[in-house]
This record gives C-alpha cells, structure tokens and sequence, in this order.
C-alpha cells in the first residue's frame, strides 16, 4: 500500500475495501481478479495497484479493515457494561446482530477463521490483539472482584467468538433458529455453564 494518504485517496481506498469485502464474501479467492474490483470500485486497475501490491495484499487489507470496524463497534458498545456478566452479554447480543446487518463482514471473518493460511491468521491476530487484551484485562478485573472462576482469559474469548460464528452461521446460512434464543442461549452458556448445581 502506499505511504500518507490524502484525504481523498483514503475516501478511495475505503472504497475499494468496501468493493472488495462484498466481493469476496460471495467469490471465492482464486476465482477473484482485480480488474473486476477495480471495475466495481469504479476505478482503473493501475489505481488499484497503487494502493495493494496484488490480490493478496488487497484480501488481508480487506480482511483488517472490516474486523477493525466490527471489532471496535463491537467494544465500543461493551465497555458501557458496569459488571462482566452485563459486558458478556453486550458482546453476544451486539456481536449477533452486527454481522445479521453486515453479511459480507461476517462471511470474511468466517472465511479468515476457517483458513489455515498462515498470512491470514497473522493479520485477523494483529488487528484483534488489542480487543483481547481489553477482554484480558476486565476479565482480570472480575476475577478480582470474585464475580467469575479465574479462568484462562484467552481460551473463553476464542470459545466466545468460535460459538457466536457458528450462531450466526447457523442464522444466516441454515436459516434455523432465531437470533434471540441464540444470543440467551449462548449468554446461558458462558455465565452458568451447563450443570445445575445441586441444592444443599
């Protein structure tokens, strides 16, 4: 990609990103070419090439660039959450319904999860490094405060994101269920487990 970026050549690459996300969430990655982005973009190829070194580039920009804007929606509404319970559950309701409303975001995520593309899992993992960290942290903060089991904070954010992707793949692409059970389902799930515990 090029250096500093004008005001106007971010407006188009934000259009190319936003061309090329729909692209990809419905041609599969060797079927892509740039001259049909480029086309729907409404820009020249060359134009294209200025801004992505070739197909590869553009995909793990795309790919950063829609995590970064459904990660930090997503965040941005849980850190209104006044205890861990509340901001688990904002997580699951938010996250559902942002990739219901944004299916090409979530088909790359999906797409980027499922891959075993070394490339690929380098970029989601450095642009969802600081979302983890914040979960490290409030998870720290209510183990503290006894509200929560100390558990490897870590494994309960991937096990938190593999099931709210498998739900919405579920929604989406199954077209079972509905997106309110799923969400207090999987809120059930995280915060009680599944074992009842046994009275006294």
């Amino acid at each position: 990609m090029i250096g500093e970026l004008t005001p106007l050549q971010k407006e188009r690459q934000q259009k190319i990103l936003q061309t090329a996300a729909k692209y990809f969430a419905h041609v599969h990655y060797h079927e892509a070419d740039m001259e049909t982005i480029a086309k729907e973009a409404g820009v020249g190829k060359g134009t294209l090439y200025r801004y992505f070194k070739n197909k590869d580039d553009l995909y793990l920009n795309t790919i950063q660039y829609l995590s970064v804007q459904a990660f930090d929606y997503l965040h941005h509404q849980a850190q209104k959450a006044k205890s861990f319970q509340e901001y688990i559950g904002i997580i699951i309701d938010t996250a559902i319904d942002y990739f219901l409303k944004h299916p090409e975001t979530f088909s790359m995520v999906l797409m980027s999860s499922l891959t075993r593309i070394r490339n690929i899992i380098e970029a989601m993992e450095s642009v969802t490094l600081p979302y983890l960290q914040n979960f490290r942290k409030r998870s720290e903060q209510a183990v503290a405060a006894g509200e929560i089991r100390p558990l490897n904070p870590d494994i309960v954010y991937k096990a938190l994101f593999s099931m709210i992707i498998d739900a919405v793949h579920t929604l989406i692409m199954r077209q079972k269920g509905s997106a309110d059970e799923f969400k207090q389902t999987l809120k059930s799930l995280i915060l009680n487990g599944l074992v009842r515990e046994k009275e006294q």
